[in-house]
């Protein structure tokens, strides 16, 4: 079973007042040894509508009782000898500020960019940007229920929290605000969750890689496969090398569907069979393939590779929505798409959806886990460095529907109706979801990976290509 910190005999009280929680897991390690550079670190923009102005001091409050009520964002990382461990600030801090008509869009950018104070914390912040920001297009019922627009940029550092985390903690945030301008007393002994580690996924891995190690010949091609996977080169780079000395700084670029849109797209997705993620991946594969004809290649087929982000909770036994932290893996998955992939695309689709989750039905994101620990040389062991240039075409982060995580009831005051979510990385990263019957996408990038015009025309090919299939 999963274990819990608070029931872990490791956790003590450090003499400077820190509490020791446990040791730092391996992805909670790997995080960290990169945070300081500016990479893997996590930044959501929430737009909000409000009866009345939002006043600082409400939003302050409703931070801090979010700091007591949500286990992770308590945390900071330390050393103790050679070992890096997970421990709860010894003193409540609030990263907070009011921003006066910034672009919310260039904060979370610059968020994603920014490290944390890992021994002494706090691991996250978060600004409120004053007017409009850019505005969405929420429903004349809500626009005229709340008529005040104002904008969260929070972010943080990953190695507290991954996106189910954050949405969950982000929800709760709004609600925490609504009591805070209504009045109503908040129970801060009252826990969001717990910060949970994942000995029951490591010990699936360990059952699996016992399986593995009993067939050394297949484990073996296993292994030179994923080898010469790791030594490949994602096909934009190759039709459009980076030039040398690039910064290594991840940039954002934002697209969303309206709802008439993002409806008719979820309908054919279904009448053909396959998922969103599923067909929104292929969408993506499709654009990077166009972008490649224009540079002049002529395959008549492509084999692209994505690494798909996978909550871990869904793969757990018993009831794991308390579950808070790091509980994130990656499935690699690779199909050959043809050079004239429009006029098959659904077909395409149907091909990538049933590769994807093929592999998932035969634990393919454990074979995934365990080959990584057999060539840690390129994995959580510090030898990555922030100038290596990604192996895969692209990285896709689907959490599919977010009204299911982020409720608006008794929310009377202030309400969410837009919300944009990134991470800084070392590839083309491609997070997506719907909220409120909206499709919302972020392209979060690195000119050492892909120029900014190169990202700009895969975003307008993949989203010309989407409004056409619909």
């Amino acid at each position: 079973m999963t274990g819990s910190t608070s029931n872990n005999n490791q956790e003590v009280k450090a003499s400077d007042g820190c509490r020791w929680l446990r040791p730092a897991s391996d992805t909670e390690s790997f995080f960290e040894s990169f945070q300081g550079r500016g990479m893997f670190l996590t930044a959501y923009w929430v737009t909000l509508h409000s009866a009345e102005l939002l006043l600082e001091e409400d939003v302050r409050l409703a931070l801090h009782h979010l700091y007591r009520k949500v286990p992770p964002l308590r945390t900071c990382f330390r050393k103790r000898e050679d070992t890096l461990w997970l421990c709860e600030m010894e003193e409540e801090a609030v990263d907070f500020q009011v921003v006066e008509d910034a672009d919310p869009e260039r904060l979370m950018e610059q968020m994603m960019g920014q490290g944390y104070a890992s021994h002494d914390g706090p691991l996250w912040r978060a600004r409120l940007v004053r007017g409009t920001g850019g505005e969405d297009c929420p429903s004349e019922e809500l626009r005229a229920s709340f008529p005040h627009t104002s904008h969260l940029v929070l972010g943080n550092h990953h190695g507290i929290a991954d996106g189910t985390s954050n949405v969950r903690t982000y929800n709760l945030l709004l609600r925490i605000l609504n009591d805070v301008i209504a009045g109503r007393p908040i129970d801060d002994q009252e826990q969001l969750g717990e910060i949970l580690t994942n000995e029951e996924f490591q010990a699936k891995t360990k059952v699996k890689m016992s399986e593995l190690e009993k067939d050394p010949e297949t484990l073996e091609r296993l292994l030179n496969e994923k080898r010469a996977f790791d030594g490949s080169v994602p096909l934009l780079l190759q039709c459009y090398p980076p030039t040398e000395g690039t910064e290594v700084k991840t940039e954002l670029l934002i697209e969303e569907l309206d709802e008439d849109t993002t409806r008719r797209f979820i309908q054919r997705c279904k009448k053909e069979g396959v998922s969103v993620g599923s067909a929104f991946t292929a969408l993506v594969n499709g654009a990077t393939i166009e972008l490649a004809k224009r540079a002049g290649r002529t395959d008549e087929t492509f084999k692209l590779t994505e690494s798909h982000a996978l909550d871990l909770r869904q793969y757990l036994s018993g009831d794991a929505s308390k579950h808070l932290g790091v509980h994130i893996t990656v499935l690699t998955n690779s199909v050959e798409a043809p050079a004239a992939w429009q006029e098959s695309f659904w077909d395409y689709a149907r091909t990538l959806h049933h590769s994807i989750h093929t592999k998932l039905s035969q634990d393919g994101h454990l074979l995934d886990s365990c080959l990584r620990e057999l060539l840690k040389s390129t994995h959580i062991t510090g030898k990555v460095t922030s100038t290596k240039l990604p192996s895969q075409d692209s990285v896709c982060t689907n959490m599919r529907n977010l009204d299911a995580l982020w409720r608006d009831d008794g929310q009377e005051h202030v309400q969410a109706t837009r919300v944009s979510r990134g991470a800084s990385n070392l590839t083309a990263a491609h997070f997506f979801h719907t909220f409120r019957k909206r499709f919302l996408y972020s392209l979060c990038f690195s000119r050492h990976v892909l120029p900014g015009d190169i990202a700009e025309a895969l975003t307008r090919a993949i989203f010309d290509n989407l409004r056409s299939l619909v």
